[in-house]
């Protein structure tokens, strides 16, 4: 074996990831958090190892001029963004701005002025590349944000998950005419976009999302001129990553610097609600084992994000919550200041966020709700005490009681048992009043976090339909037992 490899293979087996920066990822295009709540984790973060915050605003930032429309009615102000800035800074959090430029547009492309730089024109999702007054959109969306910013170092310009490429009229003519693939015309846009970025601010660095150049051929990445202009994020959330075989060797042959992505939330399923330590852990563990097989590819492995995904996409229901997902988050930190996950950490992260016993790695296999404090823990409990009331109410709808004496055949032909029923309706009773308690308590909590929009979406999404569910099952019961039995009227089963 030559010195060179043996080099090669000792760093390999090191135990050490180097990385200079542990970003959490706000992702506020759902439930943005009052700032009051922000002030109160803001500490929590910095001592748990964060050293920055990536910040997706979305249309929770005050846009002004032609791109008022943007913003939701619960956007932040101007003085909330410098507030936030001031707290970051005292907790010595650097700011990384995150704006779409390409795909996850919808927030801006559902309305009528932006429509005509749709890719799609049925879709709001991915915006025109060949159309200039694309370039010009995204250009002061950036130029906004950064007017808000100041000693910013890096500005991530998005640009994940663009499924509709290549489509339109334009697209279809620059490829016939010009010889361009999709991939070229989607890399030629993201050029332009950094382009922007490095011309008129020369101390802030591009990030963009790899995923849609994980498949693209070493010579045309090359040829793209993204290596000296951007710093790729590589993302994955699952335990066991799926990558092309030679991704790092064609990564690190245009990309000398890049930053990855784990999650700590917002990655189990578009309505979870509660966020599985196991499963993240696991993701931060194979990222960690990951990076030791392939950092000596890379000059700089700048840093971790950990997102926490709060909604799929703009039009999605709200998933995990943030204080909900903090002991997830805390544990994840830990993990990768320490390199490993270790009982140690389980035991410290417990004690720091007051759990009277060890943090559930598998909140679902609870047999108690677990007793915590720290900021948001009330969420956290009631979030876990949803998860397992909602479980009930799932089965007691589909469960052969319900299924067997309370069917829609017979309840349409009034011919039911009492002897039956009365069990469904005080069982449905018990679960309604459970469910109204718990509505009670979360919109109390929810309303000391979060705009009065995002209390009411959380519980007219997630909570209501189950009430109205449960509620339907005891007016049928209901409904059945007063008119009792022996009624001519009522029909056999045969009948």
């Amino acid at each position: 074996m030559t010195e060179s490899l043996k080099e090669v293979n000792k760093i390999m087996e090191s135990t050490d990831v180097n990385v200079n920066h542990k970003l959490v990822h706000l992702d506020l295009k759902g439930a943005p958090p009052k700032l009051e709540y922000l002030e109160k984790i803001f500490p929590l973060l910095r001592k748990w190892g964060t050293t920055g915050l990536l910040v997706e605003y979305e249309d929770s930032f005050p846009y002004s001029e032609a791109l008022t429309v943007l913003r939701a009615r619960d956007s932040y102000s101007m003085e909330d963004i410098l507030t936030l800035q001031r707290l970051a800074e005292e907790n010595e959090l650097i700011v990384v701005p995150l704006v779409q430029t390409f795909g996850h547009m919808e927030f801006v492309l559902k309305h009528s002025k932006f429509q005509r730089v749709r890719e799609v024109v049925n879709f709001p999702m991915a915006l025109c590349p060949s159309n200039p007054d694309s370039l010009q959109l995204v250009c002061t969306m950036v130029d906004q944000v950064m007017a808000a910013h100041s000693n910013l170092q890096w500005f991530h310009v998005g640009c994940d998950e663009v499924y509709h490429l290549g489509i339109c009229d334009e697209c279809r003519r620059r490829q016939l005419e010009d010889g361009l693939s999709p991939e070229q015309i989607f890399l030629q846009h993201v050029k332009n976009v950094a382009q922007h970025v490095r011309d008129n601010y020369p101390s802030v660095t591009p990030i963009v999302w790899d995923d849609m150049f994980r498949c693209t051929d070493l010579d045309v990445l090359k040829d793209s001129g993204l290596g000296g202009l951007v710093e790729p994020m590589v993302w994955h959330y699952l335990t066991s990553f799926q990558l092309p075989a030679d991704f790092w060797e064609k990564l690190s042959a245009v990309f000398p610097t890049i930053w990855v992505a784990s999650a700590f939330k917002g990655a189990t399923g578009s309505r979870a609600c509660v966020s599985s330590v196991a499963y993240h852990l696991e993701n931060h563990n194979t990222w960690l084992s990951t990076l030791r097989a392939e950092q000596h590819r890379f000059t700089t492995i700048r840093g971790f994000a950990l997102t926490g995904w709060q909604r799929y996409d703009h039009y999605a229901v709200l998933c995990e919550l943030l204080p909900q997902a903090l002991p997830c988050l805390s544990i994840c930190l830990q993990t990768l200041e320490k390199g490993s996950y270790t009982a140690d950490i389980h035991q410290n992260v417990s004690s720091d966020l007051g759990f009277t016993s060890l943090l559930p790695l598998n909140p679902f296999t609870c047999t108690v709700i677990p007793n915590c404090s720290y900021p948001g823990a009330a969420v956290y409990q009631l979030m876990i005490e949803y998860a397992f009331l909602e479980a009930h109410c799932d089965r007691f709808i589909s469960s052969d009681g319900c299924l067997t004496w309370m069917n829609d055949y017979n309840i349409k032909r009034n011919f039911t048992n009492p002897v039956h029923l009365e069990p469904i309706f005080s069982a449905a009773s018990a679960k309604l009043q459970q469910l109204e308690d718990i509505k009670i308590k979360l919109s109390a909590e929810l309303s000391s976090m979060f705009s009065d929009n995002t209390v009411e979406e959380w519980l007219a999404t997630h909570l209501q339909p189950l009430i109205d569910k449960i509620r339907r099952c005891e007016q049928t019961a209901g409904q059945q037992l007063a008119i009792g039995l022996g009624d001519d009227t009522t029909e056999s089963g045969n009948s």
